[in-house]
């Protein structure tokens, strides 16, 4: 099978930690490909970079629909675009967000979404209501780093990241942490030994339920909601 990932934004860096990240988990026969817009923001931390981005992500989605791709991976913790490339695509298009989101509600009972900076926590609690998962959720906690920062200093993200997860168990009886950015990408392992709870990578986590959709030949439907634009 053919996966598309998508980087959002334009960090050389932070596509290439993905990159590296999915290279160590796929499949053998799954032909995996990390890919970054040409342009627009460098990080996603408002609804302005928001709105940049997801122009230049489109063109990437029609393309990897040209070229026989089974499923693209939209790999940002905020979805930007995902109900659009539903429409444009003939293929299985899945964010990061939302997957891991259910995920989660899965996992147990309750639920802390980690997100780098103090203006995101809004909009993740927003996201929870949207998919209508608020009963399961614990807390929304800020690292207060940057997602420039977070892809830059692993020392500093993993400190920060324990350090609030940590906070999030013991005082708001969360039992699985959400990693909400895919700069965190690669701390879950260690942070969940570390907590004794579930710890979920939503990059990892994402491309993992996406190689078992595509060979349960899962579609999203195109009757009404991610139905094709007209010309």
């Amino acid at each position: 099978m053919k996966i598309m990932v998508i980087n959002p934004n334009t960090s050389d860096s932070m596509t290439d930690h993905i990159r590296s990240q999915l290279s160590k988990i796929k499949r053998q026969d799954t032909e995996l490909t990390v890919v970054r817009p040409d342009e627009g923001p460098v990080s996603i931390e408002t609804g302005y970079d928001e709105s940049l981005a997801i122009p230049q992500m489109l063109k990437l989605i029609q393309k990897a629909n040209r070229e026989g791709y089974d499923a693209i991976i939209i790999a940002d913790f905020g979805d930007p675009g995902l109900d659009v490339a539903r429409e444009i695509s003939d293929v299985l298009v899945v964010g990061i967000e939302e997957t891991t989101l259910h995920a989660a509600a899965m996992l147990g009972a309750s639920f802390t979404v980690l997100t780098p900076i103090q203006n995101r926590i809004p909009h993740k609690y927003r996201d929870v209501r949207k998919y209508k998962l608020e009963d399961g959720l614990a807390s929304v906690r800020t690292t207060d780093m940057s997602v420039v920062d977070t892809d830059a200093d692993p020392d500093r993200t993993k400190k920060r990241i324990l350090e609030v997860a940590r906070q999030a168990v013991e005082q708001d009886g969360a039992e699985v942490i959400i990693l909400g950015c895919a700069a965190m990408l690669g701390y879950s392992e260690e942070i969940s030994r570390s907590l004794g709870v579930v710890v979920l990578d939503p990059v990892s986590v994402t491309f993992k339920l996406c190689e078992g959709m595509v060979d349960a030949k899962l579609l999203h439907s195109k009757k009404a909601l991610f139905a094709q634009p007209k010309k």
